[in-house]
């Protein structure tokens, strides 16, 4: 099971305002909109809802949109024929709210294993940001890591990092760890989030100052992330989204960093595409 279809992820939803609704043992968002019609979420389902039993939600509710992102194993066909019955009562969303591409690292390999699957300039980065004073140390303060990320997201950072402080709250160390980057100087110049759930490490959140990606902190972050997945007892490490070239014309702003994530190996994951065909 996916973390958007846990009891605590459920809570964090709820924290930010939405109503959390369970049919059939899917954990399904609503949040009400009396003017428009309101907006239904179903992330990472197991299986799909049942389409009687979501109907009569969808009215009650007075949905007008809604969204499915089912797991990855997810049938294709099925998806398509499951969302053309739906569209008959309710629109569809065809635009992806979470990443339909991932890549996962195979954390059960030997460190050195991990390590060695690395593209040579990424092995080279990670020597290179030691060498120049980064150092890596865990915390239990969210707000670094946020203002680190509000800091290398721009003017509208502030928007990737709505909630976090919620979700570190809820999920809180048991699941979650922060690690920063320090310069030699010991100023905060990376951070990442991680989150473990299910035996996987998932790069929720991740960023860095100029100074820090001059000093490659952002590759040895996201090695040291790595292997705090794998102390926690983690099979993959999932990198929580890159460029989908199935849909080349969202999220073309990612091709930055679906490069560096390449960079470490791994396998790609691509989940189902709610689209109208058989």
């Amino acid at each position: 099971m996916e973390p958007q279809q846990s009891s605590l992820y459920g809570e964090y939803i709820s924290r930010l305002g939405w109503d959390v609704l369970h049919l059939n043992g899917i954990q399904i968002f609503v949040r009400r909109l009396p003017l428009v019609g309101g907006i239904m979420k179903i992330h990472r389902p197991v299986r799909l809802p049942d389409t009687k039993k979501l109907i009569s939600v969808i009215g009650t509710n007075n949905i007008r949109t809604l969204v499915v992102e089912p797991v990855f194993s997810q049938n294709q066909k099925q998806l398509n024929s499951w969302c053309r019955a739906m569209s008959l009562h309710v629109k569809i969303n065809t635009s992806p709210y979470l990443p339909t591409k991932t890549i996962r690292v195979d954390l059960g390999e030997e460190e050195q294993t991990i390590f060695n699957n690395f593209t040579e300039a990424k092995r080279r980065a990670v020597r290179r940001a030691v060498r120049l004073g980064v150092q890596i140390r865990q915390s239990e303060n969210i707000y670094d890591l946020i203002r680190i990320k509000n800091k290398s997201a721009g003017f509208f950072g502030f928007i990737t990092t709505h909630g976090i402080d919620k979700m570190w709250d809820i999920f809180g160390t048991k699941y979650m760890s922060i690690l920063l980057a320090q310069n030699n100087k010991l100023k905060i110049i990376g951070g990442v989030l991680l989150l473990y759930w299910d035996n996987i490490a998932y790069y929720w959140i991740a960023g860095a100052t100029r100074e820090g990606k001059k000093l490659y902190a952002p590759t040895l972050l996201a090695w040291e992330a790595m292997k705090s997945g794998k102390a926690h007892g983690c099979k993959q490490f999932d990198f929580v989204g890159v460029w989908d070239e199935r849909i080349p014309r969202q999220n073309t702003e990612w091709h930055g960093f679906t490069k560096f994530k390449e960079g470490f190996g791994g396998t790609t994951l691509y989940y189902p595409l709610v689209q109208n065909k058989n």
